[in-house]
């Protein structure tokens, strides 16, 4: 008996392309967000190629895309793990006629058929281990073994980009900076019921800064509950900080529950996709004084709904901030605080970054990053 009952009906196209989603059974942030909106963008622009979109277990949700887009679970001989990965799905990749394939995270089958296309969003579980989970860390040990099999390599930022160059030159020739997109659902909400119901759901304080990600050591939320602690007792504000839990969050947890300023921190959790826009319109400004980011997306996504937005100026965050963001240096808690400080008190200055954020953040679209993306996997194929 074959382990893939029910071959995929071929329809007539230029490009078979497979693409790994397994992320997108987790929660719908980070890597699953680029998925799903890559996705939502490629069903836009391209008309022509069809997808087989792979997984080793159900997606808890409709991706809504067309027929050309099919999904695939693969679970032989085993869905936990790698077995899937490793031995199923190249099994199935050459059962369902695939030209190209696609992972959104990195890594590649070790026996792979057909040419592969990977994204680099960080380097961090490679050059920065020790901040991620034990998974992820060791998954950055492979890390050189999957670019020297990748036939492109595709990075978010020219920041990713000149670390891969740095740290692998041999690899320099396949990479392509693609920046990602922003989504039309983030704009400035102005309708008060809506600002007051979703205030209510989450109980937000009337004044507040904002940080948005996930809950884990790189996104220094440490510092930045050091530099508000030396603030608080000169703003008005709130602190509201919104995420998922990620890893090594136990003790963010406990210096939030000993915070002197504790009862002025709001920890929402994970928040609804419909009601960030509403969030980052509500509050007074992002604070976002990350060490590392591939890309920094809620730096965009405030930036469209109109929220000035502090951020560092290291990494990939002054690429994609331009001059519409309040750059901080996230090693020093003096420097946030100073920012902090600044951006509270100077309606000014967060009317201007507000302005100015608005026209940066249209100069990206997960349209464009489509079409760069289909520009990648034709040079693939030759």
């Amino acid at each position: 008996m074959t382990p893939f009952p029910g071959h995929i009906i071929k329809v007539t196209g230029y490009m078979r392309i497979g693409m790994k989603i397994s992320p997108l059974t987790v929660l719908k942030a980070g890597i699953p967000n680029y998925i799903i909106h890559l996705l939502g963008a490629l069903a836009d622009v391209d008309k022509n190629n069809e997808y087989v979109l792979y997984t080793n277990r159900p997606i808890p949700f409709d991706l809504g895309l067309p027929e050309r887009f099919q999904t695939v679970t693969v679970t032989f001989p085993s869905p936990h793990l790698q077995f899937w990965y490793q031995i199923g799905l190249p099994m199935r990749m050459k059962s369902d006629g695939i030209q190209l394939f696609h992972d959104p995270v990195y890594p590649l089958p070790f026996v792979l058929p057909v040419p592969g296309v990977i994204t680099v969003h960080d380097l961090s579980n490679y050059t920065n281990p020790g901040v991620h989970s034990f998974r992820s860390a060791l998954s950055g040990r492979l890390f050189p073994a999957h670019l020297r099999k990748a036939s492109q390599i595709m990075t978010d930022s020219f920041f990713t980009a000149s670390e891969l160059e740095r740290l692998f030159p041999r690899a320099a020739g396949k990479i392509n900076v693609i920046h990602l997109g922003i989504s039309d659902r983030f704009r400035r909400i102005t309708c008060k019921d809506t600002l007051e119901s979703v205030g209510q759901t989450y109980d937000l304080p009337s004044r507040f800064l904002l940080f948005l990600g996930t809950l884990e050591p790189r996104k220094n939320i440490e510092r930045l509950l050091e530099a508000y602690a030396l603030s608080c007792s000169g703003i008005p504000h709130s602190l509201v900080i919104t995420g998922g839990l990620g890893w090594k969050y136990d003790k963010l947890l406990k210096l939030i529950s000993d915070h002197p300023n504790k009862n002025r921190i709001h920890l929402t959790g994970y928040v609804k996709d419909e009601h960030l826009p509403v969030l980052l319109s509500l509050a007074e400004f992002l604070v976002y004084p990350s060490t590392l980011e591939g890309f920094g997306l809620p730096i965009l996504e405030a930036m469209a709904c109109g929220t000035p937005v502090l951020t560092s100026n290291v990494s990939s965050m002054p690429e994609i901030a331009g001059d519409a963001a309040f750059l901080v240096d996230p090693l020093s808690v003096d420097s946030i605080s100073n920012g902090i400080n600044i951006l509270s008190s100077n309606s000014e200055l967060r009317s201007e970054l507000s302005k100015k954020g608005l026209e940066r953040a249209h100069s990206f679209s997960w349209r464009k990053t489509a079409l760069k993306t289909l520009e990648v996997y034709e040079k693939a194929l030759k």
